[in-house]
């Protein structure tokens, strides 16, 4: 039975933040039970009263940080607004992010293809949401009729790499300067056929 007081709370975000550090810093296999109770100053014990295993705590740490980054965005999608305006803000809505939570965002970034199926349907959370927002542009006549999944890979490659670049030193951050030339190029990109 998981202990849900404000003291399990906390060590609960303790336990998902040290396992997203150690995820982006040494990569998942590495980040063992042990290594992250230690970064979290707990016990190992102290993890399997909050996590099943090692999975379980992966899959909530990815969870808390795709909900948090999805949350505007879903907003965004239903709200009654121009596509260009509303492409732009989801650019920014990613860059700030990345910006003010690094680790968390590179953690979602690097999380390989082959733990979707561990994730469940968060996995493709933010995917499905870009979707949306494709179709509703389409349905409105803003952008020409595509795939949605199709748009959602030419304009996820363009956004998620000024993260990548950044954390591999070839980019200046903040991420958020970059955002309108960004969300230019990739209403340039939907607007090609």
């Amino acid at each position: 039975m998981v202990n849900r007081t404000s003291k399990s709370r906390d060590t609960r975000s303790d336990l998902q933040s040290a396992a997203i550090r150690l995820g982006v810093r040494d990569g998942l296999h590495a980040a063992s039970i042990r290594v992250i109770a230690r970064e979290a100053g707990v016990t190992e014990g102290a993890v399997y009263k909050h996590f099943d295993n090692k999975d379980d705590l992966i899959r909530e740490a990815y969870a808390s940080v795709v909900l948090e980054m999805a949350r505007d965005k879903a907003t965004l999608v239903r709200a009654d607004i121009p596509f260009e305006s509303a492409l732009r803000a989801w650019v920014q809505f990613t860059y700030e992010y990345f910006d003010s939570n690094k680790d968390a965002f590179t953690y979602v970034l690097l999380m390989p293809h082959r733990m979707a199926e561990k994730l469940g349907e968060v996995y493709s959370v933010q995917g499905k949401l870009f979707c949306e927002l494709i179709s509703n542009a389409q349905k409105k006549g803003e952008i020409p009729e595509m795939d949605p999944m199709l748009a959602t890979a030419m304009v996820s490659g363009c956004v998620l790499n000024i993260p990548r670049l950044i954390n591999e030193g070839n980019l200046e951050a903040p991420a958020e300067q970059y955002t309108d030339r960004v969300a230019k190029a990739a209403i340039r990109i939907l607007r090609s056929q």
